[in-house]
């Protein structure tokens, strides 16, 4: 019984942390994509410390849909241009 109570307040916990980091992502249309799509694999932290150009995030995206992320060509199209736009080598500049 005990552990299934700490399995909730785990599960709970890591349920506000994803909430959290989804508030800290700029609004924008793509926005709910990268909530849906990319974090099925791996926290946002993982997008938001990187900066990348249009071409690179192309490169990322590609590589994460070899590794069988989903989406459709417009939804992975839509999410490039969102990171392009919000995590650009040019918004590194703007961010700081």
């Amino acid at each position: 019984m005990m552990e299934s109570m700490h399995r909730v307040a785990l599960l709970a916990a890591f349920g506000a942390l994803s909430l959290l980091q989804a508030e800290d992502l700029p609004d924008g249309k793509g926005k709910d994509l990268v909530q849906r799509i990319c974090t099925d694999c791996h926290g946002l932290e993982a997008i938001t410390a990187q900066r990348a150009t249009k071409e690179g995030w192309t490169s990322i995206v590609e590589a994460m849909v070899v590794r069988g992320s989903g989406g459709t060509k417009e939804d992975l199209e839509t999410i490039v241009d969102y990171l392009a736009k919000n995590f650009g080598k040019e918004s590194a500049k703007i961010r700081r």
